[in-house]
């Protein structure tokens, strides 16, 4: 086994790539339920969106063209206030405050993620690989049992 250098840097020790999928760690929106999940999702978002709840909601207020008051962003932050962000407001929420991460709390249930736009093609041309390969694998077998039957 080679011998580390010791006055040689070593440029990769800290280095942790940036995740793929943002999302909280299950510690941070742990909950009984999905709905207490995603209400502290939202309020790990305002905390650490580096705006005032205030501000995120005059932002969302005028993102979404209605009345979005700061109680009312308590209220869905609130794993104890029994109102439910829709779906246009949570949306609306993670185009003002830039994050994600409620999002995907929200659609672990079902298993699925958000992503980047970016990236659908990737996504588009790994699919095709698959498919492709699942149809290569089937010409293999065809192939196999004409071989055989003759």
């Amino acid at each position: 086994m080679p011998r580390r250098d010791p006055s040689t840097l070593d440029l990769f020790r800290d280095y942790a790539p940036a995740p793929v999928v943002p999302r909280f760690d299950a510690d941070q929106v742990k909950a009984w339920t999905p709905a207490r999940r995603l209400s502290r999702a939202i309020a790990k978002t305002l905390d650490e969106c580096g705006r005032s709840r205030e501000e995120v909601a005059a932002a969302l207020s005028e993102h979404l063209g209605e009345r979005v008051s700061k109680a009312t962003l308590d209220a869905y932050a609130s794993p104890e206030k029994p109102h439910a962000i829709s779906a246009q407001r949570l949306a609306g929420l993670v185009v003002v405050t830039g994050d994600v991460r409620p999002l995907n709390t929200l659609l672990n249930e079902a298993g699925l993620i958000v992503i980047e736009a970016k990236y659908e093609a990737l996504l588009r041309r790994e699919k095709a690989r698959e498919l492709r390969e699942k149809l290569d694998r089937e010409i293999e077998a065809a192939d196999a049992q004409w071989k055989a039957r003759r």
